[in-house]
């Protein structure tokens, strides 16, 4: 065999292998756009005494995997949660699906996303809210109301505001949040913190950490 013909083989064989490659992803990519098994779990997570759900998990480009959780969750639908009432009683109740918020998740710098189905029954019933935080642009305080955020320094000075309905946020290793403005703020929290959950669950997820 002559040199011409083995780098002929050689470089059809790399072409197979190519072409195999796109075709099991294609295949691989259809399969999970056509899911009907749900690859996360739900579990029941707290804001002070207001119930929430929370997913496991989620790879964030598997739209699919999303896409389930929120046809399971839809707004409007019912639930049945189960609340401990001020006597100590555990009781069932059915409440109503008022919003889904998305939220990072651990798996950094690779962060994963993670799903939260919020109630009716509890909403807007968190505000008005003030948390002391550490933050840059010397911020010390973040105050929520109805109408959005509102972050301030220790002279009391606005340094950032936005309505929810422009509110992006990032929860990777500190929160970032940008508004319409385009300047962005940066807090310290603790995981789990009532203001990132509230964070999460009245503003819209946008990954500005990785």
């Amino acid at each position: 065999m002559s040199d011409d013909t083995g780098i002929l083989l050689f470089l059809a064989a790399g072409a197979l292998v190519l072409v195999l490659i796109v075709v099991f992803g294609v295949l691989s990519s259809r399969k999970k756009s056509k899911a009907t098994t749900r690859t996360w779990s739900v579990r029941t997570g707290w804001i002070g005494e207001q119930p929430f759900l929370e997913s496991s998990d989620l790879a964030p480009d598997d739209k699919r995997q999303e896409e389930l959780f929120r046809q399971t969750y839809p707004i409007g639908g019912t639930v049945t949660v189960a609340i401990t009432d001020d006597q100590g009683e555990r009781a069932e109740h059915e409440v109503h699906v008022s919003r889904i918020g998305r939220s990072l998740r651990a798996g950094f710098p690779q962060a994963k996303i993670g799903l939260s189905a919020y109630f009716r029954e509890w909403e807007g019933s968190e505000f008005p809210a003030v948390f002391p935080v550490k933050g840059s642009d010397k911020i010390v305080e973040i105050a929520l109301d109805a109408d959005g955020v509102t972050a301030r320094d220790a002279a009391g000075a606005i340094v950032f505001t936005s309505p929810w309905s422009t509110l992006l946020f990032s929860n990777g290793p500190d929160i970032v949040l940008a508004g319409g403005t385009g300047k962005t703020v940066r807090v310290e929290y603790k995981d789990g913190d009532a203001l990132e959950e509230l964070l999460i669950k009245y503003g819209t997820l946008k990954q500005m950490h990785f």
